[in-house]
């Protein structure tokens, strides 16, 4: 069953209408995502009011989950929110109730950072993981390698 959120035009008639609540993690569909997991619950403040021949929606959305950080590999926990949510509805194209979810799940996601960093790997002094490369197990196993010859440059 997909989740959706509406509302309704005739609740408009009567002024502005406030929409508040919460909708599953699962509503932002990316449970796909290998670097994204925990969502919490979307929660919405909105207000719906005619506007001219439109329906005018302003808010906010968001939600908590936890981002891989680029830098160090580790998940950390943040909250993703659009905290400026405005769209503006024709109501030529509106049918008996606006159906708000897919731009509601677009303000969500557009938020959520390409390159996540965590605030421990902003600080100054945060050194990258180091890489434990042993290789004294190569030289004394003798094998032949294309980069022998490479490790023995002197430049």
């Amino acid at each position: 069953m997909k989740i959706s959120l509406h509302l309704s035009l005739e609740a408009l008639e009567d002024g502005p209408f406030s929409l508040a609540g919460d909708l599953p993690g699962t509503f932002l569909d990316l449970e796909n995502e290998s670097n994204i997991r925990n969502i919490g619950p979307i929660s919405y403040e909105l207000k719906a009011e005619l506007s001219g021949d439109g329906v005018l929606v302003m808010g906010a959305v968001g939600a908590d989950m936890e981002l891989e950080c680029v830098r160090s590999g580790v998940f950390f926990s943040t909250r993703v929110e659009d905290s400026a949510f405005l769209r503006d509805y024709s109501m030529e194209d509106l049918g008996d109730s606006l159906d708000l979810s897919e731009d509601v799940r677009e303000a969500v996601v557009i938020q959520i950072p390409n390159f996540p960093v965590s605030p421990e790997a902003q600080a100054a002094d945060f050194e990258l993981p180091k890489l434990s490369l042993d290789q004294s197990g190569d030289a004394e196993s003798g094998e032949s390698s294309p980069w022998n010859d490479l490790d023995q440059l002197n430049l």
